[in-house]
C-alpha cells in the first residue's frame, strides 16, 4: 500500500504542480481538496504559510472508512505529492486523536 500510495501521490502532485515553492504546493492541495469536495468528501481543509513553512489542516473522514489508510498509505501519499514540489513533509497530528489531520511541509 506503501509504494501505491506514494506513486498516486505523486501522479496528482506532477498534475497539479505549477511551480516548485510552498506556495506553489498550497495552491495545490487547496486546488485538489475543492475537487475533492466537489465530489461530496467533506475534509475542512486549510493551509498557511507560516515561518517559511506550510502547514495544513483537514478533518479527514478517511480514517472511519478505511483505518489502514492512516497507518499505512496516507504518508506515502502525502509524501509523493510533496515530492513533486521538491518539499519534506511530516505528520504533526493525525485523527481520532486529534481533532485534526496536520502536516508541516519545508524546502
Amino acid at each position: 500500500m506503501e509504494s501505491v500510495g506514494r506513486k498516486v501521490g505523486e501522479f496528482f502532485g506532477n498534475l497539479l504542480s505549477e511551480g516548485k515553492s510552498l506556495g506553489d504546493l498550497k495552491k495545490a492541495l487547496e486546488r485538489f481538496f475543492e475537487e475533492v469536495e466537489r465530489q461530496g468528501i467533506k475534509f475542512e481543509f486549510s493551509a498557511e504559510i507560516k515561518d517559511n513553512v506550510l502547514i495544513t489542516r483537514s478533518k479527514c473522514p478517511i480514517y472511519r472508512l478505511f483505518p489502514v489508510w492512516c497507518d499505512r498509505g496516507c504518508i506515502p501519499f502525502v509524501e509523493g505529492f510533496a515530492s513533486s514540489f521538491n518539499v519534506n513533509v511530516r505528520r504533526v497530528s493525525k485523527q481520532p486523536e486529534d481533532e485534526f489531520c496536520t502536516f508541516e511541509f519545508s524546502e
